[in-house]
């Protein structure tokens, strides 16, 4: 299974070309030429092959390496319940869109057959073009298509392909690492670093992430690309410090100013410092008894000065005795009580 897994990644890399920069629409179009230029048959082309294949909705095709390749249409194909993507950038999804109106499909999708619905496929990668094609009123989509993939080779593949892409968030990985946690598909942390290849420390971090409140991951959805690990993390760190509203506000700096991680430690630290310089109150208390060792009350003071009085006498004459020395003490006109 591992040479496999090695195969599939190997193959779909090969045709990724034309989807390596999309910062400037005529730049991307001119790259994508030239990359297909390169590879005219997508992960079709085989070694010595010259003539480009041609599909149809009624045929499947065959690759070099006896891979299938054909047309599914959209209703019959599903998402990846366990992709690793999760958040989908609408503006991306027009971007694409446009290029496939304007030059087709580039770059095949990868699916395998849905188990439990005859005809139907789940889609492992092309998350993003398949929501292209739609919007671009497009019925179908070219896949390869695979067999005899696990649960967790639905999410391995995804990972790794999106990885090469280098937009996969930090966001992401968290949502789909805690479902795979949630639903049972690995046991612990570490069976993520073995299935990704990252450490501890970076899965750890990751998952703390889903740790910040409701209103600040929704702000990072908007553009989950713009809040790595590392400035994440330590938003989970300002949040223990400064609560949700300033927590959110931060995310908001970070992604409309652009603060780097460094910037965010630097914020976080400063919040750190502020609130040790906040010295707990020292109080001491003091009982009032009667000569007779019943309790009356107390008087608390605190290291700021200040001083409460707290007591209960039954005895209208002491209770009177009291005020009028506590008046006179202060100053105070009876008028004014």
């Amino acid at each position: 299974m591992a040479t496999k897994m090695k195969n599939l990644r190997a193959g779909m890399l090969a045709g990724m070309a034309a989807e390596k920069s999309r910062a400037d629409t005529l730049d991307r179009f001119a790259r994508a030429e030239a990359a297909i230029a390169k590879h005219p048959h997508g992960l079709l082309q085989a070694k010595g092959a010259e003539t480009p294949p041609t599909f149809s909705a009624e045929n499947e095709e065959r690759s070099g390496d006896g891979r299938v390749l054909k047309r599914i249409p959209l209703a019959q194909l599903h998402d990846n319940p366990l992709n690793a993507r999760r958040i989908y950038d609408p503006a991306v999804v027009q971007e694409r869109a446009a290029s496939i109106a304007t030059h087709g499909q580039k770059t095949p999708g990868l699916a395998a057959p849905d188990p439990s619905r005859p005809g139907h496929y789940i889609l492992i990668d092309g998350h993003y073009r398949k929501r292209a094609l739609a919007a671009a009123g497009k019925l179908e989509m070219e896949c390869f298509v695979e067999s005899d993939l696990s649960d967790l080779d639905f999410y391995r593949l995804s990972f790794l392909l999106n990885e090469q892409r280098s937009d996969q968030s930090a966001l992401d990985n968290a949502i789909a690492w805690r479902q795979l946690l949630d639903e049972g598909k690995v046991a612990k942390e570490e069976d993520i670093c073995e299935l990704t290849g990252m450490s501890a420390g970076t899965v750890n971090k990751t998952l703390a992430l889903l740790k910040l409140p409701e209103s600040v991951l929704m702000v990072m959805r908007e553009r989950p690309s713009a809040i790595g690990i590392a400035a994440g993390y330590e938003l989970t760190l300002y949040y223990k410090l400064a609560g949700e509203e300033r927590t959110r506000e931060l995310a908001m700096r970070i992604m409309n100013d652009g603060l780097s991680s460094r910037e965010v430690e630097a914020i976080r630290k400063q919040a750190q410092e502020g609130k040790a310089r906040k010295v707990k109150e020292i109080s001491r208390q003091y009982k009032i008894r009667t000569s007779g060792g019943e309790l009356l009350g107390t008087i608390k003071e605190w290291d700021s000065g200040r001083v409460v009085l707290d007591v209960q006498l039954t005895d209208r004459d002491a209770r009177e005795a009291l005020l009028e020395a506590l008046k006179a003490r202060f100053g105070l006109d009876k008028s004014l009580l």
